[in-house]
């Protein structure tokens, strides 16, 4: 899963955050106060693993580990940046914390460990060639995070269920898509649903579609090496906006999160299909399905057939399946952590421990870790997992990043989307917006 687009503070607001961090770290010695009483509990935050799923990490680390102990708080996406980011800069923030690629290694370089010489230690002088994305996570020299597993965006789930019970094939088309949707709402359901309200989910969607007028062009329009406010993007953008006028996507959207809305309306049989990528992999297994079932307290849900699929072709002679994206999460460790040798002690477990990747592993998310492989034997079906090895073998071509590196495009980005979608800004008006941060950026 990836967590929500963040607000922005004020220049004065961050520089004033990294000076009081700075200023706090210097008063906080090197290996921690706890380390040297004996046992160690972490607080380790994140928006991923779920609470689900945390203990299968965190209690076979403190097996192997019986000298540190693991507090781990799941918090959602949506509210997940703004939590850490005035957490880390006291002592009574976590010690160890998920981080996504983008705009937040720069942001949160100045509260955070330079990992370089724990991961020396673990994996070598060469240990940057041996974790895909490292780079993501370098600021200017600085290792922020090391990257746990990656992902791909670009496609979609479909509840077979929903699907069988309307007696309609997965979508391929716009047309398709929308009767799909209506047939759906007609039982009372929806068909494809997005959580609007959350940024990421829409830049999410945004670039399947872009992908689909020109794939990779959006990645050099926001690299400057191409125009935002180009025939591509406006059209790319035009796409957009049709899928909410057209009914290919659900009423309301722009009021409904991605998790856990839009997700539990998908895992419970509300709804049909969601735009998500490789982070769901586990939904194709037995296990994770009996722990729906029992989280959700409907035995039916372990059941259900969750299918991996390209997204419909709604761009008009368009090219469809182009995947993008990148290291999903990096662990980082607080500069004002008072344990951090215990702390980069998990974080080497989490990204690159036997036991740490066998459980990546079962859970079906491809290691940063090169050479690492998945488990695919708890998987439901063959068809899920054929599909699940295709989706994998394309994710090793992908067209560009998921996210965003500059934090004003991504405002404008995400702020540009939501007023298309809900038609306060033309698609013109828009991608002009769009390249105006660019060019200022």
């Amino acid at each position: 899963m990836k967590f929500g687009n963040p607000r922005r503070r004020s220049a004065a607001a961050i520089t004033a955050l990294v000076a009081a961090s700075v200023a706090l770290a210097a008063c906080t010695p090197a290996d921690g106060g706890r380390e040297a009483d004996g046992p160690v509990t972490l607080d380790v935050w994140g928006w991923n693993p779920d609470e689900a799923s945390a203990p299968g990490y965190f209690d076979k680390f403190e097996a192997e580990n019986p000298d540190i102990k693991v507090n781990y708080r799941f918090i959602q996406a949506s509210d997940y940046v703004n939590a850490v980011r005035l957490a880390a800069t006291t002592a009574d923030g976590p010690d160890v914390f998920g981080l996504q690629v983008g705009v937040f290694p720069e942001q949160f370089a100045p509260l955070t460990l330079d990992l370089t010489p724990y991961l020396e230690d673990e994996l070598g002088s060469d240990w940057a060639d041996k974790l895909n994305g490292s780079d993501q996570y370098n600021v200017d020299g600085k290792q922020v995070a090391a990257p746990w597993y990656m992902s791909s965006g670009g496609f979609m789930w479909v509840n077979m269920s929903v699907a069988d019970e309307l007696g309609l094939a997965v979508p391929t088309t716009l047309d398709e898509l929308v009767a799909f949707n209506r047939a759906a709402e007609a039982i009372g359901k929806k068909g494809l649903v997005q959580g609007a309200k959350d940024g990421f989910a829409n830049l999410d969607l945004f670039q399947i579609v872009a992908n689909q007028v020109e794939p990779g062009y959006f990645y050099s329009a926001l690299a400057g090496d191409e125009d935002f406010d180009s025939t591509e993007m406006i059209e790319a953008l035009e796409a957009w906006q049709e899928l909410f006028t057209s009914g290919a996507v659900q009423e309301g959207a722009l009021g409904m999160t991605a998790y856990p809305d839009a997700n539990d309306a998908r895992i419970t049989g509300q709804a049909a299909m969601i735009p998500f990528g490789s982070w769901q992999f586990r939904d194709a297994t037995n296990a994770r399905m009996a722990q729906y079932a029992e989280t959700y307290g409907d035995e039916a849900i372990a059941d259900t057939v969750f299918m991996p699929a390209d997204f419909p072709l709604v761009v008009e002679g368009g090219t469809p399946g182009s995947l993008f994206g990148g290291p999903d999460v990096g662990w980082a460790v607080s500069a004002q952590s008072d344990a951090k040798d215990a702390a980069a002690r998990l974080v080497n477990w989490l990204t690159s421990s036997e036991t740490g990747l066998s459980v990546l592993s079962d859970a079906l998310r491809p290691p940063a870790l090169i050479g690492s492989s998945i488990d695919l034997s708890d998987v439901k079906t063959p068809e899920q997992a054929a599909a699940i090895e295709e989706f994998i073998t394309r994710g090793e071509s992908l067209v560009g990043p998921r996210e965003v590196s500059n934090p004003d495009v991504k405002e404008a980005l995400v702020t540009a989307l939501s007023a298309v979608a809900s038609g306060q800004l033309s698609p013109a008006d828009a991608a002009a917006q769009i390249q105006s941060a660019i060019d200022a950026a």
